[in-house]
């Protein structure tokens, strides 16, 4: 299975759920106590969605990039600072003679090999500034993010206070509507610049 396969099957069992989801939803024959149950749990499924898709998009993305042949000079700079996080860290803790005997061979030993990722950390909270970080650092560029955002962000908090225990309660389906919508719109535009850049990089 290629990369953009795995994310395909990934997209497309989350956008089944969601599709049960909006059918239950829509059913007007529900007791209203009831509607209000199914609603917020629809609205934890969906951030669910959101934040496994992208996590498993961006690793899917690593993990093909690590193993492809790509080493770490031919990776954009957010990529390399990424890949290169623990490593960086350990250089800025040795002492002078060391630090500099690893610059000198560090465009051998580090640079010309392998990438290898750290993981995709969403923090447990994917509020947009987290996902606009870990883009970033895959030197991708979502617009819906940031056409998103404030929606993006209002679906973190009312889950946060559902996951919480918080009688917070989600109005009508319209109103669940724009936030699924935007999740999508988000997910979609991620596996295709994914995609994209993956495809710049096998082509190397």
């Amino acid at each position: 299975m290629t990369p953009i396969e795995e994310i395909e099957h990934d997209l497309d069992w989350r956008e089944a759920e969601m599709a049960v989801l909006r059918l239950m939803l829509t059913d007007n024959g529900l007791p209203e106590r009831t509607k209000r149950v199914l609603f917020r749990s629809a609205w934890s499924m969906l951030y669910a969605h959101f934040e496994g898709f992208c996590k498993f998009t961006l690793t899917v993305f690593y993990d093909t990039v690590g193993s492809k042949g790509s080493v770490c000079s031919d990776l954009a700079t957010n990529t390399q600072v990424f890949a290169l996080s623990g490593e960086l860290k350990t250089l800025r803790n040795l002492p002078p003679a060391e630090l500099i005997e690893r610059i000198q061979n560090f465009e051998t030993e580090v640079l010309a090999k392998a990438p290898k990722f750290p993981e995709v950390d969403t923090e447990s909270n994917l509020w947009p500034s987290v996902l606009e970080r870990l883009i970033s650092d895959a030197d991708l560029q979502l617009d819906s993010l940031s056409q998103n955002a404030r929606t993006i962000s209002t679906l973190v908090s009312r889950r946060n206070k559902i996951a919480h225990g918080e009688r917070d309660i989600i109005p009508d389906f319209d109103y669940y509507l724009k936030f699924e919508d935007a999740v999508k719109n988000v997910m979609y535009e991620l596996a295709i610049a994914v995609d994209k850049k993956l495809s710049s990089y096998l082509a190397g």
